[in-house]
């Protein structure tokens, strides 16, 4: 299976070896060498949040290295995109590209940036195919504006840009979701343990429905709680949500209505700019670990007395 993750620093050398090896078919190796030279090591260093690695159990198959422009509040913009040649025509290059389309509107940016070579007639079809515009230039060449001299003397480029509507508020009907409110933890607390069929109440404590019920989600049928995900944005880790609390009715399991809301969550931290999120469950709950695997979460081991004497965990982290 093929998973889009994240970049990290770490991915540098990776790339740069899959750029000079996937170019190989087209260049020598002396240039597939210098086009790996735009991709140096600060990219990754400072913009993996917002770059893509999609791997396989193999090996890395696809990335999409791009930014939020500092200068420009409203731009995003993609640098350096390569795919296995093994792997083209299978629509990787556009999830990666949809994919950044969506985390860069849920971040606020209105729209992305990129070019290419006069030369590269697929790519120039790629983006216009994924909805970017062609900028205008000061010359044109067989049609296609081009920017002479643009990164250079003998450096022209043709210059794209695609608007971004605003972040899809995705629905799964027949249910309504809405953020929480202070208000619902006393519906919350009166269902719990009829839910569960034992008493999980005692789980969650009223101050967290007080204090992050922005950031918690309620799911609704025919205005009667349907679903719920209690979590908030960790304030000490910047880098980390945290779901604390989470339930669907038994009459709507199955239905995906807890797959959505987490979804919906990772929606929010990715627009605050969170790169991970945590949650734990108790070791004999082995459908709350079947459901956090499902959704790509990672496992710990049980962790003995994590919550105080007897009550171990499993601790799950995903990678948004």
């Amino acid at each position: 299976m093929q998973d889009v993750r994240r970049a990290r620093t770490t991915d540098h050398t990776t790339l740069v070896e899959c750029v000079q090896r996937w170019w190989g078919d087209s260049r020598t190796p002396e240039q597939s060498r210098e086009l790996s030279l735009l991709l140096p090591r600060l990219f990754l260093q400072h913009f993996a949040d917002t770059s893509l690695v999609l791997e396989d159990e193999q090996a890395i198959r696809a990335f999409l290295v791009g930014f939020y422009s500092a200068d420009h509040a409203e731009e995003a913009y993609i640098h350096f995109v390569g795919v296995d040649p093994e792997s083209r025509k299978q629509g990787l290059a556009r999830r990666l590209y949809t994919t950044f389309f969506e985390r860069a509107a849920a971040a606020g940016r209105t729209e992305v940036r990129a070019i290419t070579s006069p030369q590269n007639t697929g790519s120039i079809a790629f983006h216009q195919a994924m909805g970017f515009e062609l900028e205008a230039g000061d010359r044109e060449v067989d049609g296609i504006p081009v920017h002479s001299d643009y990164d250079g003397p003998g450096q022209d480029r043709v210059a794209f840009r695609r608007k971004l509507g605003a972040p899809e508020i995705r629905t799964l009907a027949p249910f309504t979701t809405r953020a929480a409110t202070p208000q619902d933890f006393d519906t919350i607390v009166s269902v719990v343990d009829d839910w569960w069929g034992r008493a999980a109440s005692r789980d969650l404590t009223r101050v967290f429905v007080n204090h992050f019920y922005e950031t918690s989600l309620i799911a609704e049928r025919d205005g009667e709680l349907a679903g719920f995900v209690i979590g908030f944005l960790s304030p000490s880790n910047p880098q980390e949500a945290y779901i604390h609390f989470t339930g669907v009715a038994p009459a709507w399991r199955r239905t995906g209505l807890g797959s959505f809301l987490y979804e919906r969550f990772f929606t929010m931290a990715r627009a605050h700019n969170r790169t991970v999120v945590k949650a734990i469950t108790s070791p004999q709950n082995a459908r709350s670990i079947a459901f956090h695997r499902a959704l790509g979460f990672i496992p710990s081991d049980p962790i003995t007395d994590y919550d105080g004497p007897a009550l171990d965990r499993v601790t799950f982290r995903r990678e948004l």
